[in-house]
């Protein structure tokens, strides 16, 4: 008897979620696992019992109405944000089971604490930074490689212009200068990926004046 309480209260609670969405997926799998547990006939230790509790609290009226604020909030204000930390934080593979979910799943809203632990962290506030600031080259700018960042396989640009083809708002390091751009070498075929750090405005080098010829009298 005491088991088939706790099943008709887990049942509930997943219940709940499937319409409402209220519960996490550590949740969900901690709810089905506490099913398969008393299916073999085990009792639920008082520890259990105290996170199932707390799994239920967060399927009350008051909690669905607050995770529906949440759902309408995220969608409208925190949606590109979520994006763009989702993106740098797969790349560094931290919160990478969220971020995919994020990037990979269009529905998919991650709760207010996971989008607070993910996005509202000093890392990840200077990465939002970067990918808002303004570009300090625009679109159709000519920009050249700064000597460092040309290595044995861009050797052969040192000194070549290059345009400015689009600013991402991707960004992949929380350090200053990380913005993305995405550059094209005059004389070739394929653009480049480039961090503004990276970059520098082009300096055309002026062709010196030839001096004319002697006429001889």
């Amino acid at each position: 008897m005491h088991n088939d309480i706790f099943i008709s209260r887990i049942s509930k609670a997943l219940e709940i979620h499937k319409k409402y969405a209220v519960l996490s997926d550590w949740d969900t799998g901690f709810c089905e696992s506490l099913l398969e547990q008393i299916e073999r006939k085990r009792s639920l230790s008082a520890k259990q019992v105290a996170i199932l509790e707390k799994v239920e609290s967060k399927c009350t009226t008051e909690a669905i109405e607050e995770t529906r604020s949440w759902t309408n909030e995220y969608k409208e204000k925190y949606h590109d944000d979520a994006l763009i930390c989702a993106t740098y934080y797969k790349s560094a593979n931290y919160f990478v089971g969220l971020a995919t979910r994020i990037l990979e799943e269009p529905d998919f809203v991650p709760s207010r604490p996971a989008y607070k632990k993910m996005c509202e962290n000093k890392y990840a506030q200077k990465v939002l930074a970067i990918s808002k600031a303004e570009p300090a080259y625009a679109v159709g700018t000519d920009v050249e490689f700064r000597s460092p960042a040309l290595g044995y396989r861009r050797k052969h640009l040192a000194g070549v212009p290059c345009l400015v083809i689009e600013i991402l708002k991707e960004v992949y390091g929380h350090a200053k200068g990380s913005k993305q751009y995405k550059i094209l070498p005059y004389g070739e075929l394929e653009a480049v990926l480039v961090e503004e750090r990276q970059i520098k405005k082009c300096r055309y080098k002026k062709a010196k004046k030839e001096k004319p010829e002697e006429i001889p009298f």
